[in-house]
């Protein structure tokens, strides 16, 4: 289906929403097995379990708020990525020009350059001629919340992003998606796809006997879907007929769905001295949930062949902390154990120091597959946490959180 709007299309999704590739642009190929929100939690390599202090607890692990007991009000966002910002930001020029100038003959070179720019751009990331793809991922995760004793309440989302660009392919690279492939000798391939997944949570924590708390967090999920497929080509400066852009857009869909979460913590009643050992272990999803999500064009008319309804299943986190003294811990977890969501089990470790009157604090992890550090600021009411990768442009966070 030709398209002239298709530039005007890509430019928008790459702002707003979010990219992925597959077979079918849909959600079973992107990861939704994310839960790492929260600046703090990102210094200790997303290794928040057990260290958990405030209502980010009801997103990580309800148990936490068992150890809270006071008032608290955290709002903090994080980011992870595998792209320079700026270079997106070129990569969005390059397809609005591409979009302004498909069938304006005055200005073939312009859109000829456009699509060199979107080309070299794609074997900066990685792409061969005609083969390996390049894939920028990303995600942002905000979370809010408050605790009143053992109860907890937030909301907490994540956008995981994803595209994949292949360039002077000899033949369409997927050839499910009835997007043929362009004629011309400089083309550019893109499929996109994001998926944003928000939860308003409640929980609520318990002690039991032996060292042993559980705790309980009731979610209303929200899940909002969009994708595109496309090619654009061109194949000279003197043949102003022949050159085009192609592609499908869909139209974003959505669906509320409940489940609940269920975390545990076990602190031994005998500790080794001046040490405290702590374990814990959540179970996600704990009710499977399927989102039904037929696909539509940006007309709203149904799109034979497509379907966007996934199912979010149980994942299972597990955790081990060590305390020292009261003003260091050491952290090892494994996310996702079950390999589920679209995503692989992952390692989080994560070592934070408070110095003396416990002020300020540094901390170090390693986030699956970067090195990670981070610094906290206690105010008294006010505590400040920053985080980055030891490339910022990667994963960063910032947190502000009151305590009463």
């Amino acid at each position: 289906m030709r398209r002239s709007v298709i530039g005007c299309v890509l430019v928008s999704l790459l702002g707003v929403m979010a990219f992925g590739f597959g077979q079918q642009v849909g959600p079973k190929f992107l990861d939704r097995s994310f839960q790492r929100p929260g600046a703090r939690a990102l210094g200790m390599g997303g290794a928040y379990l057990l260290a958990t202090d405030d209502a980010t607890a009801v997103a990580w692990n309800p148990a936490a708020l068992a150890n809270i007991k006071r008032f608290t009000l955290p709002v903090e966002i994080s980011g992870r990525a595998n792209f320079d910002v700026q270079d997106v930001r070129d990569l969005a020029d390059a397809l609005k020009d591409i979009r302004d100038q498909i069938n304006v003959a005055s200005n073939l070179q312009l859109l000829a350059r456009a699509v060199r720019e979107v080309r070299n751009f794609a074997l900066d990331e990685g792409a061969t001629l005609g083969g390996a793809p390049a894939v920028l991922r990303g995600i942002i995760a905000p979370v809010a919340g408050l605790t009143f004793g053992s109860y907890g309440v937030a909301f907490s989302s994540g956008v995981f992003t994803q595209v994949q660009i292949f360039v002077d392919q000899n033949a369409d690279p997927d050839p499910n998606d009835n997007i043929p492939p362009s004629n011309q000798p400089i083309n550019v391939y893109t499929r996109g796809g994001g998926i944003a997944v928000s939860s308003l949570a409640i929980a609520h924590a318990r002690q039991l006997p032996a060292g042993l708390t559980l705790g309980l967090s009731v979610r209303g999920v929200r899940a909002d879907f969009q994708g595109y497929g496309s090619s654009a080509g061109v194949d000279n400066l003197t043949t102003p007929n022949n050159r085009d852009a192609l592609g499908i857009a869909f139209a974003r869909v959505h669906k509320n769905k409940f489940t609940f979460d269920i975390g545990a913590l076990w602190e031994p009643p005998v500790q080794p001295p001046m040490m405290k050992v702590r374990y814990a272990a959540v179970v996600r999803n704990v009710l499977p949930v399927r989102f039904n999500l037929p696909a539509r064009d940006l007309a709203g008319n149904p799109v034979p062949g497509f379907d966007f309804s996934f199912r979010l299943n149980p994942e299972v986190d597990l955790g081990v902390l060590a305390e020292w003294r009261g003003r260091t811990i050491g952290v090892l977890e494994l996310h996702n154990v079950t390999s589920s969501n679209g995503g692989d089990m992952t390692v989080h470790a994560g070592v934070e120091h408070w110095f003396t009157g416990n002020v300020f604090a540094v901390r170090l992890g390693y986030d699956d597959d970067k090195p990670v550090f981070g610094l906290g600021i206690n105010l008294r009411a006010l505590r400040i946490d920053l985080a980055a990768g030891f490339k910022p442009k990667e994963r960063a966070a910032i947190g502000l959180s009151l305590r009463f």
